[in-house]
């Protein structure tokens, strides 16, 4: 019986493997998890056949069938999932389709998400998000200013940026995030919050912010919309005024739900509204340790409207 489910699985994994477009097995799917605790499908390509094949059969003896089996599936799975993001990829480069990034989408979801953590959800750790408000926040948003925040979510970075303003505005595409917000701080005199369209800052006078705060927001959004974002910051920014924005630098490639977003646009953007770019990163160190802007090679630019 051993046996027989010895040659069933092997004999599955390599009817997986060939199904993602190789004649390897699946113990290439096993070998990422032992290295790196999950699967990452360009991986598959480090060893052997005959070593995966031995691989296999030592994972099926200390795991068994069941637990194989189950691996197994994950990794057709996976296979199956990265082909479907290629091509979804291809479309959104090719079509131009907004993918899930369009206006309409970003309002739905963010209506429908459950903001009980706050957006903490998304905070790696502790350590990280207090080093970032020290290196980053701390570091570039004035004191006893007004502050824009564009996107606070559930609050997570509002109650540092309220702190810090003489007065704060912030704008969200979703009206739950403004009912929160607005419960959350509602002791707050120096504090409002609004509705916008997601793709402008109607509702802002012109000339009158010193500084302006956005993270994990422009991730989502897509090029159109920054680009209209770019021409309102220079709008409703006082000369001298200072942007920080958190945005992706790989158009999606790297998934994460991240929009067609890049670098090189940013600050195409940002340069051709006539901003000065003080700087633009992947990361930072603080005390010897670098942290990252975001899982996907998310980057933070910092940029300034001339004084004259």
């Amino acid at each position: 019986m051993a046996d027989q489910c010895r040659k069933s699985f092997v004999a599955t994994v390599l009817w997986i493997d060939a199904a993602d477009g190789s004649c390897e097995g699946a113990a290439r799917f096993l070998l990422s998890y032992f290295f790196d605790m999950k699967d990452i499908v360009e991986n598959r390509q480090r060893v052997s056949l005959t070593e995966k094949t031995r691989l296999a059969l030592l994972i099926l003896k200390e795991n068994g069938f069941v637990w194989c089996s189950a691996f197994a599936i994950y990794y057709l799975a996976s296979s199956v999932s990265q082909r479907a993001f290629s091509v979804m990829d291809r479309l959104r480069r090719e079509k131009g389709v907004p993918g899930m990034n369009s206006r309409a989408l970003n309002k739905a979801i963010w209506e429908a998400w459950d903001w009980s953590a706050g957006g903490e959800e998304w905070s790696p750790s502790e350590e990280w998000k207090e080093s970032l408000i020290r290196s980053v926040l701390d570091r570039h948003m004035p004191k006893d200013e007004t502050i824009l925040e564009i996107g606070p979510g559930g609050g997570r970075w509002t109650g540092q940026l309220i702190d810090r303003a003489s007065s704060f505005t912030a704008v969200d595409i979703s009206e739950s995030c403004v009912r929160v917000c607005r419960e959350k701080f509602a002791d707050r005199s120096n504090a409002s919050f609004m509705v916008g369209s997601g793709s402008d800052l109607s509702g802002i006078s012109s000339e009158s912010m010193d500084a302006i705060w956005s993270f994990d927001v422009f991730v989502h959004i897509n090029a159109k919309e920054v680009e209209r974002y770019v021409e309102e910051f220079e709008r409703v920014l006082k000369p001298g005024g200072v942007g920080v924005i958190h945005h992706g630098s790989v158009g999606g490639a790297l998934g994460g739900w991240r929009s067609d977003m890049t670098q090189e646009r940013m600050l195409a953007f940002l340069k051709g509204a006539g901003f000065e770019i003080v700087d633009s990163f992947k990361e930072w160190k603080e005390d010897g340790k670098s942290h990252l802007a975001g899982l996907y090679e998310d980057v933070i630019t910092v940029f300034r409207r001339p004084v004259a």
